[in-house]
């Protein structure tokens, strides 16, 4: 709390001081020469999701297996017996908006319900190319799905 009180006093004197708004001024000259290349740099990090987007969208429309798959939950609450179709289920289910876009690539590693209680965050990261938060995000349910004692 302390800090947001002095960054408010900081910018408060800003307005008022002219060594302060010098500075401020220097930081936005910072933002606006890094902003083309911060733009282009968000546009290639968005490209994956934009292709995974595509890719979900393309596989949804041209083929009934991802809507098949919504209807049909894992046959058994034992994940060390799922399918690699019951794992994109659950990887589905259990976050659509983070893991979503990402369910293709645990149909091409096959990664069926024993690989997925040996995950761990380093190796989604490392081999399956998922960045840090959706990575912690897919974790936390392989740690709530352990956590169940299915």
């Amino acid at each position: 709390m302390g800090s947001v009180y002095s960054m408010r006093q900081s910018s408060a004197d800003g307005r008022h001081g002219g060594g302060s708004s010098s500075s401020c001024s220097h930081r936005s000259g910072q933002m606006a020469s890094g902003g083309p290349s911060t733009a282009s740099l968000r546009h290639q990090t968005s490209s994956p999701t934009r292709n995974g987007t595509y890719l979900e969208g393309n596989i949804s429309a041209s083929s009934p297996s991802p809507e098949r798959q919504d209807a049909s939950r894992p046959t058994s609450k034992n994940p060390l017996t799922w399918t690699v179709d019951d794992v994109v289920w659950f990887v589905k289910d259990a976050d659509p908006h983070a893991l979503g876009p990402h369910v293709e690539l645990f149909r091409k590693h096959e990664i069926d319900g024993n690989a997925l209680l040996l995950l761990k965050s380093d190796m989604i990261m490392k081999y399956l190319g998922l960045k840090l938060g959706p990575a912690l995000k897919l974790c936390y349910h392989i740690d709530k799905l352990k956590q169940a004692k299915f």
